[in-house]
């Protein structure tokens, strides 16, 4: 049996059309196939136009999903597929995007012996019937070239939204499966080449759908962090050394997240200070702690909303404001008082006194952040009497210093 997985997502305008044309072709077949309509949460009518459609396709069966935070084709299609009972399976856009009359092409591969046969679009680009605009397709190209540099090297487009798989070898794969987001195709065939199974391309044709929901910049952005996220995942550690780089990086993905989040803050200060003196001539003393604040705030949504979204944290989001503003204090004391050590004490240019400070104030505030403000109830209470004792001992300090100066 050959099982058709249609992830489907608001897809009510065309998924009608679709199955159609599906329930015309497999008329016309000999094969047993499935048809498993992935409705993926949509706002719209699509789970009803797929309901209607079993008149037409008997073997049909609506999956339906509840908007998740891991909402995305990837997921749909893993569902889907987890859910088939095909020795063979194929996930096909919603549009039909790729004629499903081209199906013969991948089953044909793979009764020649490969695992998985993949559509495309780069092999043979006369069989792209409607083309993307000229952004969309310079968007394709730069990921594909990042994918034969990062991930998968060898497959011309790995993104066609047409794809079969054998599943005596290939079910494992979808049982492991981590990215569901743009990345996850990317991931399938990263898994497949890591168990040594072989995988064919086959140019087939592609009619672009010009409502598409892809937007260019965020969706890029994304599908570049999927490509890190898969090697990170993977990456063994007694491996080449860029294979090393990405081990250690997933295993301090939390502080890495958080030097990311301390740049951008960064950024954000220089250039609002930047706005405040140059532009709306405030005065510098002025515009400094406005532009500050302004980054400490950047830093605690991001930090609350991306760095430590992993954890249960048992104290209100208010809470966890106070208390960052405060360990930015002790952070801004640390700074300080490293700085007239560096440069007074030790004679270091205050230049690159300055640099000398930054890399101390990151994991001062990362270590206490992520054991105060951030901590997961899982690893108890908090000490924060030794961190509040702590940033009152830097204040301290620092008041000698003013002191003596």
């Amino acid at each position: 049996m050959i099982s058709i997985i249609i992830p489907a997502f608001n897809e009510e305008s065309k998924l009608g059309k679709s199955l159609d044309e599906l329930a015309a072709f497999l008329k016309t077949r000999k094969e047993k196939f499935e048809v498993i309509v992935v409705d993926d949460a949509s706002t719209d009518k699509t789970g009803q136009v797929a309901e209607r459609c079993k008149r037409k396709i008997p073997n049909l069966k609506v999956v339906r999903l509840d908007k998740s935070p891991f909402a995305g084709k990837g997921l749909a299609v893993n569902k889907g597929i987890l859910e088939a009972k095909g020795e063979v399976t194929l996930f096909t856009d919603a549009d039909f995007s790729t004629p499903i009359e081209e199906v013969d092409k991948l089953l044909e591969k793979l009764e020649e012996g490969a695992d998985i046969a993949i559509g495309s679009r780069a092999l043979d680009r006369s069989l792209v019937k409607t083309r993307q605009n000229p952004l969309r397709e310079l968007m394709g190209r730069i990921f594909n070239i990042l994918v034969r540099a990062l991930t998968v090297r060898g497959i011309m487009d790995t993104q066609c939204g047409f794809k079969a798989f054998k599943m005596s070898t290939c079910k494992n794969l979808f049982g492991k499966q981590r990215v569901f987001d743009f990345g996850f195709d990317v991931e399938l065939l990263y898994l497949a080449r890591k168990n040594e199974l072989k995988i064919a391309e086959v140019p087939v044709v592609w009619y672009n759908n010009p409502s598409s929901k892809v937007r260019p910049i965020r969706d890029s952005l994304a599908m570049f962090a999927d490509l890190l996220k898969i090697r990170m995942y993977y990456a063994q550690k007694h491996s080449p050394l860029p294979e090393r780089i990405f081990y250690y990086l997933y295993q301090h993905r939390t502080f890495v997240r958080f030097a990311i989040v301390g740049a951008s803050g960064t950024v954000v200060d220089y250039s609002l200070f930047f706005i405040l003196t140059r532009l709306i001539l405030l005065p510098p003393l002025v515009a400094n702690p406005i532009a500050v604040e302004a980054a400490i705030i950047w830093n605690f949504a991001w930090n609350n909303r991306w760095t430590f979204s992993g954890r249960e944290i048992a104290a209100p989001t208010w809470k966890r404001f106070v208390i960052f503003q405060f360990v930015s204090l002790g952070g801004l004391l640390l700074s300080q008082n490293s700085l007239f050590i560096f440069n007074r004490f030790l004679g270091i240019l205050d230049l690159l006194a300055k640099a000398l400070t930054i890399p101390i104030i990151a994991v001062f505030n990362y270590i206490v952040n992520s054991r105060w403000t951030f901590r997961d109830i899982s690893r108890g209470r908090a000490m924060w009497y030794v961190y509040t004792s702590l940033i009152f001992a830097l204040l301290l300090f620092y008041v000698l210093l003013i002191n003596k100066i």
